[in-house]
């Protein structure tokens, strides 16, 4: 016979219903004999009147009826059931009364007057209930009784999960199976893997390292932004280094039993140590929080302190050999506690970027491999485009480009619909309903807005335009996607001025075609102001202060005329940047009106049919302020 776990769902399903069944039908018999009459002692008379009671009980009268029959000899037989007494008449009447209760009541003295007047007298135990009354009342008691001792042990297993909360128990970490990960399917990480390498080597041979008395690494703190992969790269650790796995996160050590936290981190290393070697992960590592100093200590924080403590006494209580290293993973390395910090536990902090522009490429086709993607895909462009994107954005921009194509109804994701979910993700949203509300006029006025940004970005040299739109998202009314050709952080004084230029393009343009500027532009003005500042006051760019920084100079001497003259020197930045932008959109009016147009036409340019609207060679063109043009783009090449 197969055991009972190989059955199909539905007959275990329905041998468990048959099993129940048969235990609660056993008990109601049981109950239900239990309750019926004991016939063993009782007179042939009394088992009369119990058999068929209606045959008394459907015909009562007044108890002085039965005194008069006692009285006149009528009665042959009496059945006593409490206060009501079942009477047979010797003409063969059958009837009931109740007897009143006194003391000298005629209860008491029907013993004498059965042997006074002749007539048979018994006590009687009369159920009303019909058997089908009776079975239910069975019922209803088995399961009342089945109730009680179901609530019973439902409190005893609280009390049990109390007990052994308190204890820590059943709260032991779960030992995960040796990941199949490694470096290799870790795209980016370089400074991280770079920095884990010390770790992989010791935890292959420990001997080698011993053996010259070097200590073993405790722990390793993996710093970097949210989505970085740092959880991927300490599995990958692990199945470097053949390894078993535990992962955990800071919240794991709390609880709401006070000193429960610190039995879990017991329980936690003593895992480890049975299985090492053993990489232990505490993600959120920041969640254990610091130790609170000071007289009055709060409970919860007590209880904090208790848990680093314990903490930093097992990373204390490693033996060279038992080959356990801890993995803290946080995006705030600021709140670990700086105990943990020193060295001989997290002594290693290896930082987790965002990934580069060859990474977010690799990225790029790892995970349009997972979808249906066209061929023609360019991902040097979506690498360029996604600057700034986490491994976890990447995943998610593919995954949103994917659900718009299949509600578009493509046959496989393309590139619009990536440059879309790209869009949607950097401006914090789909297309906006302010669309529905542009005038004809004010849609002209953003297209010539933001075709003034793209041509200026690609003569003056400020990047790469990939993408324009006026497509509302978020808070932008359109967007001009212009990329670094490199990510390397120097910024050179041409690549700034060039930004300046850029970002003043919109409202320049608008000048040009219209004579007039709105609102538009207040945030380009911002953040040009705020760049020609900086410029100014900490980047070195400055003729009047020369090499000064006025980030190193105390704020005590930084006084008006000091900001006066930083003012005037970024203003004197941003009127020269202002005259070559205008020159500029003046020498290339035919690409501006030719982008401008295309805008109208299809809201969104990009790819080849941008490239064919953006002047080519622009930089290089004769024209009356080409000149001072280039000396503005080929001057100082000083960086940050």
């Amino acid at each position: 016979m197969k055991p009972f776990k190989s059955w199909p769902r539905w007959a275990q399903y329905l041998a468990g219903t048959s099993v129940g069944v048969l235990v609660l039908a056993a008990a109601v018999a049981l109950d239900f004999r239990t309750r019926a009459p004991d016939v063993g002692n009782k007179t042939a008379l009394a088992l009369e009147f119990e058999a068929e009671p209606r045959r008394w009980l459907d015909h009562p009268k007044d108890v002085s009826e039965f005194e008069r029959a006692l009285a006149q000899g009528a009665v042959q037989a009496v059945g006593v059931d409490g206060r009501r007494v079942l009477v047979t008449a010797r003409d063969g009447e059958r009837y009931t009364a109740e007897l009143l209760s006194t003391p000298q009541g005629l209860g008491s003295r029907l013993e004498a007057l059965s042997r006074e007047r002749g007539f048979a007298l018994t006590p009687v135990d009369i159920d009303e209930r019909g058997t089908l009354a009776r079975i239910a009342d069975s019922t209803g008691n088995v399961l009342q009784r089945l109730m009680g001792l179901l609530t019973v042990a439902v409190m005893g297993l609280i009390a049990v999960y109390l007990v052994r909360q308190t204890q820590g128990g059943g709260s032991k970490a779960k030992l995960a199976e040796k990941p199949g990960t490694n470096f290799n399917d870790v795209i980016g990480s370089a400074e991280a893997k770079a920095a884990l390498q010390q770790v992989t080597a010791f935890m292959r041979s420990p001997e080698k390292y011993l053996a010259l008395g070097a200590k073993p690494p405790r722990g390793v703190l993996l710093e970097g932004p949210p989505g970085t992969g740092k959880t991927l790269l300490a599995r990958a650790l692990a199945g470097e280094c053949g390894a078993n796995f535990i992962a955990v996160d800071g919240s794991y050590f709390s609880s709401m039993f006070y000193g429960a936290g610190i039995t879990k981190v017991r329980e936690l290393f003593e895992t480890a140590r049975k299985h090492a070697p053993c990489i232990v992960f505490i993600d959120e590592f920041d969640g254990i929080g610091k130790r609170s100093t000071g007289a009055k200590v709060a409970g919860g924080q007590s209880e904090e302190n208790r848990i680093i403590n314990k903490l930093l006494v097992e990373m204390d209580g490693f033996a060279a050999s038992e080959n356990v290293v801890v993995i803290g993973a946080t995006n705030h390395v600021g709140n670990v506690d700086d105990a943990l910090k020193r060295p001989g536990r997290f002594d290693l902090v290896a930082r987790v970027a965002l990934p580069n522009v060859n990474d977010r490429r690799e990225l790029f086709a790892l995970c349009l491999k997972r979808v249906k993607a066209a061929a023609s895909i360019e991902l040097e462009t979506l690498a360029r485009s996604s600057t700034g994107l986490s491994h976890a954005d990447i995943t998610n921009v593919v995954n949103r480009a994917t659900v718009l194509a299949a509600e578009a109804g493509s046959s496989s994701v393309t590139q619009e619909h990536l440059h879309r979910a790209l869009e949607t993700h950097q401006l914090g949203g789909e297309v906006s309903s302010v669309k529905e509300m542009f005038t004809p006029e004010a849609r002209h006025r953003i297209a010539i807005h933001e075709s003034g940004h793209a041509i200026v970005a690609h003569v003056m040299k400020a990047g790469n335009v990939e993408r324009v739109t006026i497509e509302p998202r978020g808070h932008a009314l359109g967007v001009t996607f212009v990329t670094r050709p490199n990510e390397v952080p120097l910024y050179g004084e041409q690549e700034l001025q060039a930004r300046l230029g850029m970002m003043l393009a919109g409202r320049e343009a608008e000048l040009m075609a219209f004579g007039n500027t709105t609102s538009g532009a207040s945030d380009d003005l911002k953040r040009a102001s705020e760049l020609a500042i900086e410029m100014v006051s900490s980047m070195g760019f400055s003729t009047e202060f020369g090499l000064l920084s006025l980030q190193g100079v105390p704020e005590k001497l930084v006084g008006p005329h000091i900001q006066e003259k930083v003012l005037a020197e970024a203003r004197a930045l941003l009127d020269n940047a202002q005259r070559l932008c205008r020159d500029a959109l003046h020498h290339h009016r035919d690409a501006l009106h030719a982008l401008t147009d295309a805008l109208l036409r299809d809201d969104t340019v990009s790819g080849p049919a941008l490239l064919r609207l953006l002047p080519a060679g622009a930089e290089e063109e004769a024209h009356p302020h080409a000149p001072a043009l280039r000396v503005a783009m080929e001057g100082s090449q000083r960086s940050l």
